[in-house]
C-alpha cells in the first residue's frame, strides 16, 4: 500500500503539469515556462490531516492537497468582462516595466514620439475596459484530470483492500 502523502503528492504535480500544457499550448499568446511568472509559481503541498478536535493524525486518508498560484490565476482563468471596474495603474506599471515595453505614437501628429509610462498604462487600462480581456479555461480541465487520477487510484486502493480482506476471510475458515 503507497504512502497517501506520496500519492497525493503526484496527483497534485499532475494537476499543474496538465494546467500548465494548457496554457503552454492554447490560446492566442500561448505562455512560456522560461518567462512566465505563473507557471513558475505553481506548487502543490499536501497538509497533515485533523482530527475532530483539530489535533494533527499525521498523513492518513483526512490529509489535504493545496495547491498555489499566483493571485491572478482567476483573472487568466475566467478573463475580464468589457465595462467592469477598470485595473488599477500600477498593477498596469508593474506589468510595463517588467515587460520592458515602451510607448510610441505611430500616425498622425508627433509621430515617432515616445510617450510617458503612465499614458501607456492609461491606454491598456481603458483599453481592457473598452474590450475586456479574454479567459483561459484551465482549473477545470486540470481539476478534473486530477480527479480521473483520483478514481483511478480509488479503484485500483479498493481493489487491492478486497482482495486484502478476502485473502484474510479465507484464512481465517477453520477446516
Amino acid at each position: 500500500m503507497s504512502d497517501i502523502r506520496d500519492i497525493l503528492q503526484a496527483i497534485g504535480e499532475a494537476i499543474i503539469q496538465h494546467a500548465i500544457f494548457l496554457l503552454e499550448s492554447k490560446g492566442r499568446y500561448p505562455l512560456d515556462r522560461s518567462t512566465s511568472r505563473l507557471l513558475k509559481s505553481f506548487r502543490a503541498e499536501v497538509k497533515q490531516g485533523r482530527n475532530a478536535k483539530g489535533q494533527f493524525e499525521g498523513f492518513t486518508p483526512n490529509a489535504q492537497l493545496e495547491l498555489y498560484a499566483l493571485e491572478y490565476w482567476k483573472w487568466v482563468d475566467s478573463g475580464r468582462k468589457p465595462f467592469t471596474k477598470k485595473i488599477p495603474l500600477r498593477y498596469i506599471l508593474e506589468w510595463i516595466k517588467r515587460k520592458k515595453m515602451r510607448g510610441r505614437v505611430r500616425a498622425g501628429k508627433g509621430r515617432g514620439r515616445f510617450i510617458t509610462d503612465n499614458q501607456l498604462a492609461y491606454m491598456i487600462q481603458n483599453s481592457i475596459y473598452k474590450k475586456g480581456i479574454q479567459g483561459r479555461p484551465f482549473v477545470q480541465a486540470a481539476f478534473d484530470e486530477g480527479q480521473r487520477l483520483v478514481e483511478l487510484y480509488l479503484d485500483n486502493q479498493l481493489l487491492d483492500d478486497m482482495t486484502y480482506e478476502l485473502d484474510r476471510t479465507f484464512k481465517d475458515i477453520p477446516n
